[in-house]
């Protein structure tokens, strides 16, 4: 079973643009109702775009010890943006996966033991899930390839070599 299909998520905006920008966002909302977690610092990037996830549980960091983690982490990795620092800070306290495409904000979230998956794990997910067939998926990521998603060429071949043959 995919990791994705039980637990929360907490959303990045890569992930949200790079499937809204292919038609997609429908995807993600049908396949994590109910498990969406967003940042106000996500909504406010993603607001910039004119994009809006419906389903997504608005969190508001609150607490001394959110606060804090979220100040420390923006002092050891200062290339993270707000909306990364946000999500970041969601997926440690409220248990979720962090949903990013970003790669230093996977690896900050992978040295604060915070589980990840990106836009691949979300289409391996639906596939698993009966949402989409294999071809769909590997359609919607050379879309998001097209569209100025930063995946190699091996990544996608891997993904599109993998999702065929399983399925």
């Amino acid at each position: 079973m995919h990791k994705l299909r039980s637990w929360r998520v907490s959303l990045d905006s890569s992930v949200v643009v790079d499937l809204h920008l292919t038609g997609n966002l429908m995807l993600l909302e049908g396949l994590f109702a109910g498990r969406m977690l967003v940042s106000n610092f996500v909504t406010n990037e993603l607001a910039d775009a004119d994009i809006q996830v419906n389903s997504a549980e608005l969190v508001v960091l609150s607490s001394d010890d959110e606060w804090d983690f979220f100040h420390d982490l923006r002092k050891r990795k200062q290339a993270l943006g707000p909306g990364e620092l946000g999500a970041i800070t969601v997926a440690k306290f409220r248990r979720a996966t962090l949903l990013s495409n970003d790669k230093q904000a996977r690896s900050a979230a992978e040295e604060e033991d915070i589980p990840i998956s990106g836009a691949i794990g979300v289409l391996e997910c639906a596939v698993e899930m009966e949402s989409i067939q294999p071809n769909t998926a590997v359609a919607i990521l050379e879309d998001m390839i097209r569209e100025g998603a930063w995946i190699s060429r091996e990544l996608l071949e891997l993904f599109r070599q993998g999702i065929l043959h399983e399925n």
